[in-house]
């Protein structure tokens, strides 16, 4: 079930669309004394797609568009980059939220963020976001 639980976390932060809360919350309805696993497995899994997704921002710089032309291209990386620098990693807070999250993490790398700012940055805000939802979920449960 946690492999489960890690690789819808792990897709979900990646370019690719998902739904880990969904499986989170299933899994926390049938597991409830298991919770604290359960937020440490989906907030690594996160963590690790948004990664990914950092490390494909910091390649398509040089290579995606000669490649891909659905990436950014260096004007629009370009505009975003003066936005991190300024917020500096920390940005990466937001990456657990919808639509832009991805796009935080994809710009974060292409503008190359110090990677291990980056990766605490997704983590806390990745853990926040999942540790709210379990709460959530167990208040709803427990009405």
């Amino acid at each position: 079930m946690l492999v489960v639980l890690f690789f819808s976390a792990f897709v979900s932060a990646t370019l690719l669309p998902g739904s880990s809360e969904v499986v989170l919350l299933g899994l926390a309805s049938q597991i409830p004394e298991q919770w604290l696993s359960l937020l440490v497995v989906a907030t690594l899994g996160n963590t690790l797609g948004g990664l990914v997704t950092f490390a494909m921002g910091w390649g398509a710089f040089y290579f995606g568009n000669r490649h891909f032309s659905w990436l950014p291209n260096l004007n629009e990386q370009a505009k975003a980059k003066p936005w991190l620098v300024k917020y500096g990693a920390w940005s990466l807070l937001m990456s657990w939220a919808p639509v832009i999250g991805d796009a935080l993490c994809f710009v974060a790398g292409a503008a190359k963020l110090p990677v291990w700012q980056s990766t605490i940055a997704m983590l806390i805000g990745k853990a926040i976001r999942y540790a709210l939802l379990l709460a959530l979920g167990n208040a709803v449960v427990n009405i």
